[in-house]
């Protein structure tokens, strides 16, 4: 209900600038009215405008003010004569006449219109600012206060505070992908890093630098050795606002990654990957930690001063002050990081972007464009081996043949006819409606006939680290696992374990929960032909 009441007013004070201003001009009153009622049109848009200005009052003060003003007023003079001239314009019809001198009645009229005008304004700011958001801080209480409008709201900030469990998002691209490298099979043993770093692995990368982490830091590395983060800020100020000004991104933000032990090194050593000129050196380079950096924009652990570092987020790169906020112990940066809220899914009517499932098509044209038209992954990666091998673009006889025989299993005809057309890589038909969620995507690619293998063969090819059992060891009959894709903890299988036509086994988190939770297809015919893509119709607005 306040709604149509501020929409109403706003109205009401909207028409009486025009009526006002057109009737100066119809009645003949002196242009100068117009300037005279300029600062005035220009306070009543700010107040219009009242959540916006405040914005901008709390992101750059008086000074931002200032220059919204300069900015206001010809905005506000040029308005102001249109209407004036329109006026004119309509009085020169009817009966011309010339411009009466300024005089106190027109001083008198701009006041009449100020008055009614702000009279609506302050209504319509309090109506609208009855309005609140509650908003849990993660405290023992929930604290409600008045917030600007939707729209005005630059960085809308999680008030809970983090922990160890909810720091990371995830282990990170750049973390080895032990499944991927072994089922690419280069003849080269691989390594599989542990997820979370040992005592051992944080005094030895200690005794590396000289100096001892923060206990809360080396309690992150015991979660995880490195890893996402996600977006996360730190606050500039004591009451920050939902503004970017008032808030600092951490850890680099466009990485929002904590760096594994095993890549921390100082600043010195940062900036000695690409200069030995000690006039490019930031002071006290020896004893700064880099705990995150995107070329000068650093996280950084302060050495410099005795006892416990100080935590600093840098740029370098930026004139001027370098430092942006500094936190006296690493417990007390970590207690101010925020994340920003995750924004509602915006509706998008998925369906509508849906071709026909592939087994509508054609059996003929079912193989051919069940693959993506996109490069190769699997031989861009070959690309870099020494020998010159590649993956042969259509899996013929002789390669199922061979493949046959390595994995000591038949491949169902649905699969090798898809090989035929296509040996490997990007699926254009990659999502199902499985009644379960709806749809999900079991896979966005396949490996070339060549990497085909069985799960124990792929496990003999990694190093698995002290304590943790080797997946040919640990899942039964691993041997009749036959991978047909691994890629960051993610598998799909097909499953010969018991007589008959083999399983399709697709896996989303194998670190996690092996095999057990995942998703099985009995039929991978009616797997494959239920098997989808977006395919946007020009006559359907834009999903986005």
């Amino acid at each position: 209900m306040s709604s149509k009441v501020a929409g109403a007013l706003r109205i009401a004070a909207a028409m009486t600038v025009v009526v006002s201003l057109a009737a100066a001009g119809y009645l003949g009153r002196s242009p100068w009215i117009v300037v005279v009622a300029t600062p005035a049109l220009t306070l009543l848009y700010a107040l219009g405008k009242f959540r916006r200005w405040q914005m901008v009052w709390r992101a750059g003060g008086m000074k931002s003010i200032g220059l919204s003003v300069l900015a206001t007023l010809p905005v506000q003079l040029g308005l102001g004569y249109v209407l004036y001239l329109l006026g004119r314009g309509l009085a020169s019809l009817a009966a011309p006449t010339a411009s009466a001198a300024f005089g106190s009645g027109d001083v008198l009229g701009v006041g009449l219109m100020f008055l009614i005008c702000l009279a609506c304004s302050v209504a319509i700011i309090k109506l609208e600012g009855s309005a609140t958001v509650l908003q849990d801080a993660g405290t023992a209480h929930a604290t409600a206060q008045t917030r600007p409008l939707a729209e005005e709201v630059e960085l809308d900030m999680d008030q809970r505070p983090l922990t160890p469990e909810t720091f990371f998002k995830s282990p990170g691209y750049w973390r080895p992908d032990p499944l991927r490298e072994a089922l690419e099979g280069l003849g080269k043993r691989v390594a599989k890093p542990t997820l979370a770093a040992s005592n051992a692995q944080i005094a030895a990368t200690e005794e590396r630098l000289g100096i001892r982490l923060p206990e809360g830091l080396r309690a992150l590395y015991r979660v995880m050795d490195g890893g996402y983060v996600g977006a996360l800020y730190v606050p500039l100020k004591r009451d920050p606002g939902p503004v970017y000004d008032d808030w600092r991104g951490a850890f680099s933000i466009d990485y929002s990654s904590l760096s594994p032990l095993k890549n921390l090194r100082t600043v010195r050593a940062h900036y000695e990957d690409f200069t030995h000129d000690p006039a490019d050196m930031p002071a006290h380079a020896d004893t700064l930690l880099v705990l995150q950096a995107r070329y000068g924009d650093m996280t950084l652990l302060d050495y410099s001063r005795p006892g416990e570092p100080q935590v600093s987020i840098v740029d370098f790169d930026r004139n001027g002050a370098l430092t942006d906020i500094t936190f006296e112990t690493f417990d007390a940066f970590f207690r101010a990081l925020r994340r920003p809220k995750e924004e509602e899914a915006r509706p998008f009517r998925r369906e509508l972007f849906r071709s026909k499932p592939l087994g509508d098509l054609p059996k003929d044209r079912r193989a051919s464009v069940f693959w993506g038209g996109g490069p190769h992954p699997f031989v861009n990666m070959a690309k870099g081996r020494d020998d010159g091998w590649r993956p042969k673009a259509m899996a013929d006889d002789v390669l199922i043949d061979e493949t046959q025989a390595r994995i000591g299993a038949k491949l169902p005809e649905a699969i090798k006819d898809l090989w035929r057309a296509r040996n490997g890589g990007d699926v254009a038909y990659h999502f199902l409606e499985d009644g379960l969620d709806g749809e999900f995507e079991p896979f966005e690619e396949l490996a070339p006939m060549e990497y085909v293998v069985t799960l124990a063969e792929l496990s003999r090819r990694i190093d698995f680290p002290p304590g943790e059992t080797p997946w040919h060891e640990s899942i039964a009959e691993a041997d009749k696992l036959v991978v047909l894709n691994a890629k960051r903890d993610a598998l799909v299988l097909l499953d010969f374990r018991r007589e008959g036509d083999p399983l399709l086994v697709v896996v989303d988190d194998f670190e996690a929960s092996g095999i057990d939770n995942a998703r099985v297809f009995a039929d991978i015919d009616a797997f494959i032909g239920k098997l989808r893509k977006f395919e946007r119709s020009p006559l359907l607005p834009s999903p986005l």
